[in-house]
C-alpha cells in the first residue's frame, strides 16, 4: 500500500510539475538586444551590465545588436520572443519616443514589455556649436537665429529624434528660430559642425566635454536643471537667462523582458542587475558616460515609461511632426 502511495505521489508531482522546474533560472545563455549599432553610449552600457549580471546569475549574457527603423526591428524581436527570461531588451531612450512617431508599431510599447530594471538616465545634453559661430551665449544664438535671413541651423540625428526633440524644445523655450538638419548620425552632424553646414547640436556630456575640451566645438549650455560634473563651469539654459529651462530627455537606458514573463524570473534578472548598479566599478564607469544610475524595482520603470512617453508625445506634437 505505501508502495502504492509512493508511486502515485512521484506521478502525481510529474504531471503537475512546471516546465521550468526541472531546472532553476537561467540555465542558459542569455540575450540581451541592444536595437542600435555597436559604439554608441547605450551599446557601453548594455555590455558592461551584460558582463557583470551574467557573472552573477552564473550564465552568460550576450549582446546582440539588432538595428534598424529607429530600435524597431530589435525591440519587435524581444516583444514576440518566447516568455522565459532568456531574451531581454536594452532600451534607449527611442523606446519612448517610437509611440508618438509612428501610427502602427508591431508592438505595444506597453502592453508587450514586462518592466526589469530602469537602469538610469543622463541629466541632460549639452548645447554645442562650432567654432566659426559668432555666439557666446545662449541669448546671442537665439539673436543670431532671429536675424532677418538667418539661416541659423541645429542638426540631429534624424527626424524624431531626441536631438530633433531637444532643439524643437530650445526653440518653443526661448524663442530661438533655428532651422533644423537631420543627419544620419552622430558623426555626420560633427562633420557638419565643423564645416559650418550646420551652427548647433545637443550632444550628449561625454561626447561634448571631449569636443569642448579638445577646443574642437564651444558649449554653450546645459539643458539640465543643474550643471554637469563633466562641464562645471558650463551654465544651464536657465541659468543664461530662460528661468524654468528644463530638458531632462537625456539618453536613457532600461532592461525589458516580453510580456508574460513569470514573476520569479523577472525578480531573479532585477536583482542581478541592482547588484551590478550598487558596485562601485560600474557606478565609477557609469559616470564617465554621464549616466545618473538609478536602479530599484520594475515599478520604477513602469513609471519612467509613462512620464517618458507623455513628455515626447507633448515635444512631437508642438514640433509638428506628422507621425509616419
Amino acid at each position: 500500500m505505501k508502495r502504492l502511495l509512493g508511486a502515485c505521489l512521484a506521478l502525481s508531482a510529474l504531471l503537475f510539475a512546471s516546465p521550468g522546474a526541472a531546472a532553476e533560472f537561467p540555465d542558459r545563455p542569455i540575450r540581451l538586444v541592444m536595437p542600435f549599432s555597436p559604439g554608441g553610449p547605450t551599446d557601453m552600457v548594455a555590455r558592461v551590465l551584460a558582463q557583470h549580471a551574467g557573472q552573477r546569475l552564473g550564465q552568460s549574457i550576450v549582446v546582440e545588436n539588432r538595428a534598424g527603423a529607429n530600435g524597431i526591428i530589435g525591440s519587435g524581436a524581444v516583444a514576440s520572443a518566447p516568455p522565459d527570461g532568456y531574451m531581454l531588451l536594452l532600451a534607449p531612450t527611442s523606446h519612448t519616443i517610437n509611440p508618438s512617431l509612428y501610427k502602427k508599431l508591431p508592438y505595444d510599447t506597453v502592453r508587450d514589455f514586462a518592466s526589469v530594471i530602469y537602469v538610469g538616465n543622463s541629466p541632460g545634453l549639452v548645447l554645442v556649436v562650432g567654432n566659426q559661430v559668432q555666439a557666446e551665449s545662449v541669448k546671442e544664438l537665439v539673436d543670431l537665429s532671429n536675424k532677418p535671413g538667418s539661416s541659423i541651423a541645429y542638426g540631429s540625428a534624424g527626424n524624431g529624434n531626441l536631438l530633433h526633440l531637444a532643439g524643437e524644445y530650445f526653440n518653443r523655450a526661448t524663442g530661438s528660430r533655428m532651422l533644423h538638419v537631420p543627419y544620419k548620425g552622430a558623426g555626420a552632424i560633427i562633420a557638419g559642425l565643423y564645416s559650418g553646414e550646420i551652427q548647433a547640436a545637443f550632444l550628449g556630456p561625454p561626447q561634448a566635454a571631449e569636443l569642448i575640451q579638445g577646443g574642437k566645438l564651444r558649449g554653450l549650455a546645459v539643458t539640465s536643471p543643474k550643471r554637469i560634473p563633466q562641464l562645471p563651469d558650463l551654465p544651464t539654459v536657465a541659468e543664461s537667462g530662460y528661468s524654468g529651462y528644463d530638458f531632462d530627455g537625456g539618453i536613457q537606458a532600461a532592461v525589458y523582458a516580453p510580456a508574460g514573463t513569470p514573476a520569479p524570473v523577472i525578480a531573479k534578472l532585477n536583482e542581478a542587475f541592482n547588484a551590478v548598479l550598487k558596485e562601485p566599478e560600474i557606478r565609477d564607469r557609469f559616470a564617465t558616460l554621464a549616466l545618473d544610475i538609478a536602479g530599484g524595482p520594475p515599478a520604477e520603470l513602469d513609471k519612467q515609461v509613462a512620464r517618458r512617453m507623455d513628455l515626447y508625445s507633448g515635444l512631437v506634437k508642438q514640433a509638428g511632426i506628422e507621425p509616419e
